[in-house]
């Protein structure tokens, strides 16, 4: 086995009703498609995925060393969340993520820090110019939760964050039709 001495946190970048109606392993596949098929890569990139109904799945083998920090890979697992679509490094985690995958997350946390001792945790955008995992985990982890978040944080199907996404929504087409001019 590889030696670990970090986990990254990831997000899919997907819209909360995105393929809703399909198990996470239809999810797991579609992000491994991205990654080979689009991307050129050997896998998945990331090592777990955790659901918006809070199951993991099991991306890239442990074993693996992944792909989803560029620079920062080795002795690294990347755990992605499903969702995040239009959030940025600011939010809370409860303004993308559901109660089950935050719990979910934790659970993974403390599994992974079970098997292999201490290890630092850190969001994608710690080492990268990005809004993923569209929360900061620093923040996160010193509080246990959200410091923003209420005592039950909300499911992202509240209001704000359909705008959010909405927002999201037009920058994308406004920066395709610029690009295309």
């Amino acid at each position: 086995m590889r030696k670990i001495t970090e986990i990254v946190i990831h997000a899919s970048a997907t819209r909360p009703d995105w393929m809703t109606e399909r198990p996470i392993t239809d999810k797991l596949a579609e992000i491994r498609r991205w990654h080979t098929t689009d991307r050129g890569w050997s896998d998945i990139g990331y090592h777990l995925l955790i659901d918006r109904d809070g199951t993991v799945a099991a991306g890239r083998p442990l074993e693996r060393t992944g792909a989803h920090v560029r620079g920062r890979n080795t002795g690294t697992i990347g755990i992605c969340l499903i969702g995040g679509h239009g959030s940025a490094k600011t939010d809370a985690f409860h303004d993308n993520f559901t109660i089950r995958q935050h719990a979910a997350l934790k659970a993974q946390i403390a599994a992974l820090q079970a098997r292999f001792g201490t290890l630092r945790v850190t969001g994608h955008n710690q080492y990268a110019a990005k809004a993923c995992p569209g929360f900061s985990v620093p923040q996160w982890l010193a509080t246990g939760r959200d410091t923003r978040a209420p005592e039950t944080p909300k499911d992202s199907s509240t209001e704000a964050a359909r705008l959010r996404w909405r927002l999201a929504e037009i920058r994308d087409t406004a920066a395709s039709a610029l690009g295309g001019a």
